[in-house]
């Protein structure tokens, strides 16, 4: 007999539709088929874990070519509503699988084949307690005795791990619970208590004062706020007593904060559990499984008020989200770079919107989208032009390298400078965004480079693992004992990297403490916060990092900053090169003279009078904007326009570039909303992994008629099925950060 109904389920498969199925054959009322609730479904000969979106009656293919449920993993809806939204949102405007973004919507244990009970009894410990009035007096065993007395002098309860881990066993807990001594609760197991911060709460300036009341101003609802202020001006302070405000008003309101990376997570974690305790959890990548489902679930069921996370944070099912801020907004770890490409500071808004709650977006270097919707009016904008120090912002020097010698990539005049901050024993930043001891090995007789068999790039040399790695398949090499081309034996480290720049600074500087700060030093957790440690006590010491220095960090006595290769993002061929450099150098400037003592900058550059390095000189960020934005739109670049790209990649750059073509072609036959069409050709980096990539870019005025092209056009691949080769992959990417 046909079902009354058949159930749509998003599956993660890359088709960009619902599957019907057949209701599971034990739970034949429609009131189990709830939308967000997790199921099994045989997709092929394999099993997934589906995402219940509905029921209805008319099926896509007959009833019984059908198959059924295997099983519903959820009592009740596990996606809420609200997120099931948004992650329809992403799928329509990014163009993605629903039912991939829907699982990664979910912490990791909730992807795989688990009951909800199953999950819930995973999290859960057993806690003992005595019974109200208890004496041991009655009791002749001398281990119940002490168990019982153990019990009283603990009246919160001891869970049944710690119970044992001291030396009693299960069985003299039940003969204490069976003669009414002591009783057991399930209770869900949270995470251990850090000891409790005290610090005084700092008192606003005039300017983060006059700042917040802008913030807490804004009209009821649905508001997007830019808050740009300049590197040490206290903009966190800000975020703080405006959520102190939010919550003080509404004590159920939940507030999401966005970080752009890991690295930054523990000391804002830290800021933030100082002015709000336990009320504070964090969610990133770097929280291991049971982590990550804990605090999921303590998100959606309102137990905690503050969520400090990266960008998959955005798709936490707050029960009442009350606010979001993205810090750091400008920064491109908000956007993903694999599956449903989303950005998450765009996706706050819409966050914003769905909750009705107002959006704060903060950065000293803001992206130039956010500066452009400021300027039209779409987002209100607040200013903070001073630091809480009132020290004015560090002085920024040029240092023409053109004919001056190098060691460890650092040049005489930097050299002194960094003697004299060290003889104040002051801090030293030295920022040089090359990992490795040296970007190239090159044979000095016949001139070979050693290159990636895999890829399109040059090989780093790591001395101290004494190997040749690519920084971008990550493959590494055994470094050769002569030149594989003359069999020179004389191959010679070109270019310096942080362990070469390190190196020599330890040799420059034997009493001073070193220490380098980037992916190869900083892979177990807890090593960055421990390496921090001595920097935030304010010991003399030489700082040598990557870009993970130049983000969010408070160095209170940090005085000078040098920055070792600034020519690498002025003569790009990216259209986003000009910001990006403008951001990092500004970023990193921006630690130098946070407190009482002025900063100073120092940017080697063999071009001086370029006009980005004269703007950064003068801290004129907005003159870098203005000059830029005439630019793009000259050239009809975002955020002038928008755009979205069609990256391929097969086994050879023929098959990769002739199958763009076809998708191109396909495009050209769209009657209406065609956009302006470039490519295909071949990615900047053509090789990568043994795979050949390639780019077709797409840009129109109006947003939503390249939306409704790219609708059109997906559709028609999918009815007409080009003839492409096996191994050939695409992607769509909307709103790009990364175009070669």
């Amino acid at each position: 007999m046909p079902s009354p109904f058949v159930v749509s389920i998003a599956v993660p498969v890359p088709l960009r539709k619902t599957f019907d199925y057949l209701p599971e054959m034990s739970l034949p009322d429609p009131e189990h088929y709830t939308p967000g609730k997790r199921c099994k479904v045989p997709v092929g000969q394999r099993t997934l874990i589906g995402v219940i979106t509905g029921i209805h009656h008319s099926p896509q293919v007959p009833q019984d070519k059908l198959r059924p449920i295997k099983q519903i993993l959820d009592p009740h809806p596990t996606i809420p509503s609200n997120v099931l939204q948004l992650a329809q949102w992403i799928s329509d405007y990014y163009h993605a699988p629903l039912g991939e973004v829907l699982i990664n919507a979910l912490p990791p244990l909730m992807r795989q084949d688990r009951s909800w009970e199953k999950l819930s009894n995973s999290l859960s410990t057993i806690l003992w307690q005595a019974t109200p009035g208890a004496d041991s007096t009655g009791l002749r065993g001398a281990k119940q005795k002490a168990l019982l007395e153990l019990l009283i002098g603990m009246p919160e309860g001891l869970s049944q791990p710690d119970i044992i881990n001291q030396g009693y066993t299960t069985a003299q807990l039940r003969a204490l619970e069976s003669k009414q001594f002591a009783h057991s609760t399930q209770v869900r197991s949270r995470p251990g208590k850090e000891a409790p911060v005290t610090s005084s709460k700092p008192t606003l300036t005039t300017e983060q004062q006059q700042a917040l009341q802008q913030l807490i101003g804004v009209s009821p609802g649905f508001t997007t706020t830019l808050l740009e202020g300049v590197t040490g001006s206290g903009k966190t302070e800000v975020y703080l007593d405006w959520i102190e405000h939010r919550i003080n008003n509404n004590a159920s309101e939940q507030i999401l904060v966005l970080i752009p990376e890991i690295a930054l997570t523990p000391q804002t974690l830290r800021r933030f559990k100082v002015r709000f305790g336990e009320q504070v959890v964090s969610y990133h990548s770097a929280m291991n499984d049971s982590e990550r489902l804990l605090t999921w679930i303590q998100v959606k069921e309102g137990e905690v008020s503050v969520v400090v996370a990266t960008r998959s944070g955005i798709l936490l099912p707050f029960k009442s989200l009350g606010g979001v801020i993205v810090d750091e907004e400008h920064d491109s770890s908000f956007k993903q770079q694999d599956g449903a490409r989303y950005h998450a500071r765009d996706l706050a808004l819409i966050r914003g919107q769905h909750s009705q709650c107002p959006v704060i977006l903060g950065s000293a270097t803001p992206s130039f989208e956010s500066l452009n919707n400021a300027d039209q009016g779409r987002y209100h904008y607040v200013r903070l032009e001073s630091r809480v120090s009132s020290t004015p912002l560090p002085r920024i020097h040029l240092i023409d390298i053109k004919s001056r010698p190098l060691e460890g990539g650092i040049s005489p005049p930097i050299l002194q400078e960094i003697s004299s901050a060290i003889s104040a024993e002051e801090q030293v930043m030295v920022f040089i965004n090359r990992r490795g001891f040296a970007p190239v090995i090159m044979c000095v007789d016949c001139g070979w480079i050693a290159e990636c068999r895999s890829c399109d790039a040059r090989l780093t040399y790591h001395r101290r693992q004494q190997s040749l790695k690519c920084h971008h398949c990550e493959k590494q090499y055994r470094l050769p004992t002569s030149c594989p081309s003359c069999e020179s034996k004389n191959l010679k480290p070109i270019g310096a990297g942080t362990e070469r720049t390190e190196e020599y600074l330890e040799q420059q500087f034997p009493d001073v403490p070193v220490i380098r700060i980037d992916r190869d030093s900083i892979q177990n957790k807890g090593s960055l916060d421990q390496k921090l440690l001595p920097i935030r006590q304010g010991h003399s010491c030489l700082i040598v990092g990557t870009q993970m220095l130049a983000k969010g960090h408070d160095f209170p006595n940090l005085s000078t900053v040098a920055v070792l290769n600034a020519d690498g993002g002025l003569f790009s061929s990216d259209f986003r090169s000009t910001e990006k450099t403008a951001q990092l150098l500004i970023q990193v400037a921006g630690r130098a003279g946070r407190r009482e003592k002025p900063g100073k900058v120092f940017i080697q550059t063999q071009f001086p009078e370029h006009p980005l390095l004269q703007y950064i000189q003068q801290h004129d960020y907005r003159g870098i904007y203005a000059s830029e934005m005439a630019m793009r739109k000259q050239g009809h670049f975002p955020p002038a326009y928008s755009m979205a790209l069609i990256r391929g990649e097969a086994s050879s750059l023929e098959d990769t570039l002739n199958s763009l073509w076809k998708l191109r072609d396909l495009m050209e036959t769209c009657e209406n909303h065609l956009p302006s069409i470039h490519g295909p050709f071949p990615s900047l980096i053509q090789k990568k992994q043994n795979r050949f990539h390639g780019l077709i870019w797409l840009f129109s005025a109006d947003r939503s008629v390249l939306r409704k092209f790219l609708r059109h056009w997906l559709g028609m691949m999918e009815n007409q099925k080009l003839k492409l080769p096996g191994k050939f992959r695409w992607q769509l990417d909307v709103d790009p950060i990364d175009t070669l």
